[in-house]
């Protein structure tokens, strides 16, 4: 019998000369469930005696996302922590869609977060960075002080009429692959009358696209804010081909 997870690790060259991130990488190794073990990477910058701000990306980002952040929090005596969320930035990323659930995503950073005996945090979690940092925060209460979200929550169950979600499983079951721009219309138009449709489209254009282009994406999603061409290639960074994603293809709620 085999153990561990097949893995993928981006190579090194991919991150040389990254615009605004001269920052030295930081290695982690945790169990990754299956016998084997992952590597997590993640930013250490500022004085090592300050006050520790841990900041967690969201998906399709990593700790690059934090660049201009950084160097603000350094330069008022604190410590920054930025991991990269396993199958995402520079750390390790399981081949298999099916190796991706929200309880792994926990389980590895909790990991990490032990690992690195951090203490005395201040949460910023964005998008999945709070859905994961939010679930660390309550299984580890006495590792942090203060807690900052952004675009981000823990999905509160509620009820749903049968019918509706019925309908919306139709959708998802019917609907044609929406190309990007679908996609970003019905996100950007949320239908008040059908809630949840709005995310079917983003469901189907995540798991049905081969090649997802993440640095195009997140310039798009910046309301007129422009990213240069090393920026946008640096979000891509991680991925140097379609095999490297299946993080994203499965990270969802319902894929959880």
């Amino acid at each position: 019998m085999i153990w561990g997870m097949k893995i993928l690790r981006t190579p090194d060259e991919r991150f040389r000369d990254l615009p605004g991130f001269p920052l030295t990488p930081h290695y982690t190794e945790v169990p990754d469930g299956d016998g084997g073990a992952l590597r997590i990477h993640h930013v250490d910058d500022g004085p090592g005696d300050g006050p520790i701000v841990l900041c967690i990306h969201g998906q399709p980002t990593w700790s690059y996302l934090y660049r201009h952040m950084i160097p603000v929090l350094t330069g008022a005596g604190l410590r920054v922590l930025a991991p990269d969320l396993v199958g995402f930035g520079r750390s390790d990323k399981p081949a298999a869609r099916e190796d991706y659930t929200f309880e792994r995503q926990v389980r590895w950073l909790n990991a990490w977060l032990r690992q690195n005996d951090v203490r005395g945090a201040t949460l910023v979690g964005q998008d999945w960075g709070g859905l994961v940092g939010l679930r660390m925060v309550a299984e580890n209460p006495d590792r942090f002080a203060r807690v900052v979200v952004a675009n981000t929550g823990l999905p509160a169950p509620r009820d749903v009429p049968p019918e509706q979600a019925d309908a919306l499983r139709e959708l998802r079951r019917t609907l044609p692959t929406p190309t990007l721009p679908e996609m970003a219309q019905a996100l950007g138009n949320p239908d008040p009358d059908t809630p949840g449709r709005s995310f079917v489209y983003w469901q189907k254009w995540t798991w049905e696209t081969e090649d997802i282009p993440v640095g195009l994406l997140i310039a798009g999603s910046l309301d007129g804010r422009a990213l240069s061409p090393g920026e946008i290639a640096a979000y891509d960074a991680p991925f140097p081909d379609p095999s490297y994603k299946m993080d994203f293809v499965k990270s969802s709620p319902a894929g959880a």
